[in-house]
């Protein structure tokens, strides 16, 4: 079930095959620089998983998670990935999965995706306001 924090244990947080098949098909700038814009994005798409959940809006949430679903393919994010899945075809299923449960499995994933990021030195460099230095 799309509730169950075990779901996709066995995948990797962060699969490097993915993030070198970026660098090779579009060179190793624009995929650290999408490494760096994935990174940063996950609370904003999150968010919009929340809103729509708490909207009942199926339409808006499943664009959100199909949204992260992709993107965290692209990063490499393996079990992020498949949660999202998850969470997808309960909603096209017609469950509506607890919030409470989304909201901790989800946040429990992103944790873990910034933190093995961080350990590979995939997080961008910290802002020091609006003009970045």
């Amino acid at each position: 079930m799309a509730e169950d924090p075990d779901t996709g244990q066995d995948l990797p947080v962060l699969d490097d095959g993915a993030l070198q098949d970026l660098k090779d098909e579009a060179g190793e700038a624009v995929a650290l620089q999408f490494m760096e814009e994935y990174l940063v994005m996950l609370p904003v798409r999150a968010a919009k998983i929340f809103k729509g959940l708490i909207r009942g809006d199926i339409e808006t949430t499943l664009e959100a998670i199909i949204s992260l679903k992709v993107s965290s393919g692209m990063a490499g994010a393996r079990r992020l990935e498949f949660y999202c899945g998850s969470l997808e075809s309960a909603l096209k299923h017609g469950h509506t999965p607890d919030m409470a449960a989304v909201k901790a499995v989800l946040f429990a994933n992103i944790r873990l995706v910034v933190r093995e990021a961080s350990r590979r030195g995939h997080l961008p460099p910290k802002s020091h306001g609006p003009s970045g230095s």
